[in-house]
């Protein structure tokens, strides 16, 4: 079995665990937003190797105020300035399985005016490719919700399909 990596084998991983479970009812709260970025802040600031990772996630949430925002304009600023929080957050390392998920999934979800759906599905394909020998690296929990997500939005061969179903089972079975 693959040992755990410092990003969860760390003080930080109920931090980060805590932030992810904030992320998702950012989503359809905004009143959790300010809260969520600033824990991810401090999980940035606090673990170096977590910083693209938290950026990308603080990116997506920045962007996520856009669909709060009353005023076209206001729209607009935040989503292009989310984006370039993720897209530098992604840089930083952009083999993170979760901050290509974060990415990906974000991109995935803006309306196409942006013109990131090709981000969406080079990002998320990105996944596919690295879940065969990162995917014990993660929280097993995430790793479920990525693919569930790959097979139910993306476009998979069969032995695509499979193999993603197979980690699935594996995963289930820690």
């Amino acid at each position: 079995m693959t040992s755990v990596p410092k990003a969860f084998a760390s003080a930080s991983d109920s931090s980060l665990t805590q932030a992810r479970l904030l992320y998702y009812e950012s989503l359809k709260d905004k009143t959790k937003l300010e809260t969520a970025i600033a824990l991810f802040t401090t999980i940035g600031q606090s673990d170096i190797s977590l910083q693209g990772r938290a950026q990308t996630y603080i990116g997506s949430l920045t962007a996520v105020k856009a669909k709060f925002a009353f005023w076209p304009h206001q729209k607009l600023k935040w989503a292009k300035s989310g984006l370039h929080l993720m897209d530098a957050g992604l840089a930083q390392n952009p083999e993170d399985i979760e901050a290509l998920f974060i990415h990906g999934t974000t991109c995935y979800y803006l309306p196409g005016f942006f013109g990131r759906g090709d981000d969406a599905q080079r990002h998320l394909r990105e996944i596919v490719r690295l879940l065969p020998e990162q995917a014990y690296q993660y929280d097993p929990k995430l790793i479920a919700n990525v693919i569930q997500f790959l097979l139910g939005k993306i476009k998979l061969t069969a032995e695509e399909r499979a193999h993603l179903q197979m980690i699935n089972l594996r995963l289930a079975k820690q």
